[in-house]
């Protein structure tokens, strides 16, 4: 491997690429601070809280999407992909904030939609007019069946059937989400060239990157094939929609991943290439670490991608330990981001260590983080994640999602996750807006408030803070490979990472409980921001929810704590 210097130190081609090992923090532009009293966040209000986010450490910020919108999804159906929606603020409101985050040393990612438009959108506008228009085949449209009935059994994920009946056309329009989402045909070559026009325009901004949303939707079969029915064989694949969700009673061979993704994906590497810029995947819906050596196979697709498999994960510590485990056998060389909460999830705290949520909350969330920032790949970081934020109750009149509404009670959708972030626990609204907000802000978010945990040393935030400068200086942990250990049992689960010549091996106790791992005296306690350092003479003790790194004393470049350094 080729190495090049940098001031004294060498470091090789791999490390150089700056998205593996990152940092990165996810804000969700709605929710997160709003600058001109109207109750919804902006890039403004990004723009005033952006030195936070720089405290915090990190690499690069991702904004949700601000573009213009008739909001049926809150952003995600989307209406121009070059303008900025009013409620978002200008143009000049972007590039003030691409400026201040370049300016502070961080890289700039946009979430971009490439699979579906709004139908307000001026191609599904033509499309739909007619047969014979020059875009009738820029989306996926199909005949009726014999009875009218839509050409096969596909749903949307949000509910019912992902088709929609188009009179002027007599036929369907495909949506795998909302109704009014319907699907680009990127297999058509003319679409495909201008959704890469529609990215390249951002690049011309001083764009870094873009989050894809929802890789897993850009193709789809075009024999329109059923998805065969999930039997007593079960499925690998983690849904989401809760528990009645008909969605989840299909394998989805043909509508999620199908033939076409990988070309779709390789013309986006090379636009990606030429613009030098980043492409990192959301993948939903299906097999995800089964499928994310192909999607990021050899520089000539994603660069790395990210799944819900630890959101979705069942909340006790054998199944996570199975989840690692089987991402490590079968991701290989695929580069992934660790993410335990997103905007479209229940926030970890309240998932994960839900039986710490009343006792441990502060030491369940560092728990959290302290993970995300050990586990191989890089990191996302949600908007609160930084606050150890526990998931909000919502009742129903709360509630604005489209996709709890269709599953209304047995799943309470996504905007648990969204409730705006409280900057200060004693202003209205928790600092976030001088008008009524768009979401109500929990009161029992108000104790977690920025301005609280500033002035608390052992608070999430300033730890966060702590861990992220840590681990910069770790290569190991950045870059190195991973093993998610056979040996131990529940409630501990541990994992080596192995990086040139270096090995740490990362501990954690998942339980309130006490623990202790045994452990041979040559393996010594790391000084580790909040971990244990104390060993005994047969191991490690580990309170409820502490973690630890231990390395060989044999080994260079990591310090052990001494005998008489405490947690």
């Amino acid at each position: 491997m080729k190495l090049r210097k940098i001031g004294k130190a060498e470091t090789s081609d791999y490390e150089q690429k700056w998205w593996r090992g990152a940092t990165i923090y996810e804000i969700y532009v709605r929710s997160f601070r709003d600058s001109n009293g109207d109750g919804i966040g902006d890039l403004g209000g990004v723009l005033e809280k952006i030195d936070h986010i720089a405290s915090l450490g990190v690499d690069a910020v991702w904004l949700s999407p601000f573009y213009k919108s008739p909001q049926k999804d809150y952003g995600y159906d989307i209406e121009d992909f070059r303008l900025v929606d009013p409620s978002a603020g200008t143009m000049e409101d972007f590039l003030r904030l691409r400026d201040a985050v370049h300016a502070r040393g961080m890289r700039l990612l946009l979430d971009f939609v490439p699979c579906h438009t709004s139908d307000q959108h001026p191609w599904f506008q033509e499309s739909r007019s007619s047969r014979d228009n020059p875009k009738a085949d820029w989306y996926v449209w199909a005949d009726q069946r014999a009875d009218g009935c839509p050409p096969n059994n596909w749903l949307s994920s949000f509910g019912g059937t992902a088709w929609t009946w188009e009179p002027r056309r007599s036929q369907y329009y495909y949506h795998p989400f909302l109704t009014e989402q319907p699907a680009l045909n990127l297999h058509n070559e003319e679409v495909l060239d201008h959704i890469i026009q529609e990215m390249e325009y951002w690049c011309s901004q001083g764009v870094d990157g873009f989050r894809i949303d929802a890789v897993q939707c850009l193709s789809w079969d075009r024999d329109l094939r059923d998805n065969p029915p999930v039997g007593r064989e079960g499925s690998h694949v983690m849904f989401g929609g809760g528990p009645t969700n008909p969605f989840a009673r299909q394998h989805h061979l043909f509508d999620r991943n199908a033939e076409g993704t990988e070309e779709i994906l390789a013309r986006f590497r090379q636009f990606a290439d030429e613009q030098e810029c980043v492409l990192i995947g959301e993948l939903a819906d299906i097999d995800t670490p089964l499928a994310a050596p192909d999607l990021t196979g050899q520089g000539r697709r994603l660069h790395a991608v990210y799944d819900f498999n630890l959101i979705n994960c069942p909340s006790d510590v054998e199944a996570l330990t199975e989840q690692l485990r089987r991402r490590e056998e079968l991701m290989g060389a695929s580069w992934v981001y660790n993410v335990l909460t997103n905007h479209d999830s229940t926030r970890a705290l309240s998932n994960l260590t839900y039986f710490a949520v009343d006792t441990y909350p502060k030491q369940a969330a560092k728990l959290l983080l302290f993970m995300q920032l050990t586990l191989k790949g890089g990191c996302i970081l949600y908007q609160g994640d930084e606050l150890g934020l526990p998931h909000p109750h919502l009742e129903y009149e709360d509630i604005v999602d489209p996709w709890a509404k269709a599953f209304w009670p047995t799943f309470e959708g996504r905007d648990g996750a969204r409730t705006p972030i409280p900057w200060s626990a004693d202003a209205p609204q928790a600092g976030f807006s001088d008008g009524k907000p768009w979401l109500r802000v929990p009161e029992e978010h108000l104790s977690f408030a920025v301005d609280r945990q500033e002035e608390d040393a052992d608070s999430v935030l300033n730890f966060l803070r702590r861990l992220i400068a840590w681990r910069r200086n770790q290569p190991t942990l950045r870059f190195g490979d991973e093993q998610i250990s056979r040996w131990e049992r529940a409630p501990i689960i541990t994992w080596r990472r192995c990086h040139a010549g270096s090995e740490l091996r990362a501990i954690a106790n998942f339980a309130t409980d006490q623990a202790f791992l045994p452990l041979d005296e040559c393996w010594r306690p790391m000084r580790v921001p909040g971990g244990v350092t104390r060993r005994q003479e047969h191991g490690l003790p580990l309170g409820p929810l502490e973690f630890a790194v231990v390395t060989e004393d044999n080994q260079g470049g990591a310090k052990p704590a001494s005998a008489s350094d405490e947690t």
